[in-house]
């Protein structure tokens, strides 16, 4: 072989570890970016932009989508997580980036999507995700009955009202959607297995009692996704927090 044909052969070479690379790199990029969407409402969004700006510092990049009532309280926020707002097609836009986050989920956004209705841009862009099978997680604080932003606020429906909001929940889990406190969205994006749908890895759980004292033996002994007390039921604060940690939803009847 001429001196010729082995340099043309080394720069080949070397051409193509710098292509592989460079691909490998984009690979990476687009592995760790996210989509977000902010819908109407800040329960959870303390809690949830602390989880954003840690997966930022990981290396993970953002675009967003926001709703035009969110936007007031989300414009200094943003700032630190260099976030662009993007416009698009659904599909267009659900192609960019291989995870779909909703940090702060809202009762109407849950409503829509459950229900199939895409009539905004959130809800188009999760319903589109949906048909093509994307990654979404949602941070559930905004719906969950139980979400202690609602409890600090007295945001207490009735048990009826509750029942659908905790419907809405299960549903979308049954859709695939990964389901996570805001506390805890860090560690469900980050994670490389999906969260199983509560309803497919654990029975519903049937009323326990309808009156004495709910406590933290009972709490941890649980197998199931959802609790049902009555109202003269009395929730330690252990059971609870244990209730909280284990993602199972209290149903006051």
């Amino acid at each position: 072989m001429s001196i010729d044909a082995v340099l043309d052969r080394i720069l080949l070479d070397l051409l193509s570890d710098r292509i592989i690379e460079r691909m490998r790199r984009r690979v990476q990029a687009k592995a760790r970016s996210a989509l977000v969407l902010f819908a109407r409402t800040d329960l959870g969004l303390e809690p949830a932009f602390g989880q954003l700006q840690q997966l930022h510092a990981a290396g993970w990049s953002f675009e967003t989508v926001t709703a035009p009532e969110a936007r007031p309280f989300l414009t200094d926020r943003l700032a630190g997580l260099e976030a662009a707002e993007i416009e698009g097609e659904p599909g267009e836009l659900v192609g960019r980036h291989p995870v779909i986050l909703v940090p702060a989920l809202s009762i109407s956004l849950a409503a829509k999507v459950a229900l199939g209705i895409a009539d905004d841009p959130l809800s188009g862009i999760l319903q589109g995700a949906l048909e093509r099978g994307a990654r979404i997680v949602a941070a559930r604080d905004g719906v969950c009955p139980n979400g202690r932003d609602r409890g600090a606020r007295e945001l207490l429906p009735n048990p009826a009202y509750q029942a659908v909001m905790s419907g809405y929940l299960q549903t979308l889990a049954d859709y695939g959607i990964e389901l996570s406190w805001a506390a805890k969205l860090a560690a469900t994006v980050g994670g490389s297995q999906p969260v199983p749908s509560p309803s497919l890895a654990m029975p519903k759980i049937a009323a326990a009692r309808t009156e004495g004292v709910f406590g933290l033996r009972e709490a941890r002994s649980l197998e199931g996704w959802e609790l049902h007390l009555g109202h003269a039921v009395i929730v330690t604060p252990a059971a609870a927090e244990e209730l909280r940690a284990r993602d199972i939803t209290l149903v006051r009847e």
